[in-house]
């Protein structure tokens, strides 16, 4: 028996809800993946037997995802808007609060 590995990673800590947990073990299932360890809130990781492959084609999600969750585009995208939203604001009370 051959086996292969994999890690799933999360922007935000989505594995520290059971739930979460489990929706995501109940889809990496379907293409043969099992929990081999929690790592930590946001990441897991997975085995497989390599025989599982041939099935892959058939499946609705990508077998060898190894992100799941909210964008690393969204989140650091809503960083970069909060970051200039609070130097602005910072700005504005510097050179308009000492006149």
């Amino acid at each position: 028996m051959e086996l292969e590995y994999k890690v799933i990673q999360s922007q935000t800590p989505l594995f520290a809800e059971t739930a979460k947990m489990h929706e995501v073990l109940q889809q990496e299932s379907k293409a043969g993946w099992r929990l081999l360890e929690k790592e930590d809130n946001y990441r897991i990781k997975l085995q497989r037997d390599i025989s599982h492959r041939e099935n892959d084609k058939n499946l609705d999600v990508d077998a060898y995802r190894s992100t799941v969750g909210i964008s690393s585009v969204v989140t650091y995208g809503a960083t970069a808007v909060l970051t200039l939203a609070i130097v602005s604001i910072i700005l504005y009370f510097t050179i308009w609060g000492s006149t």
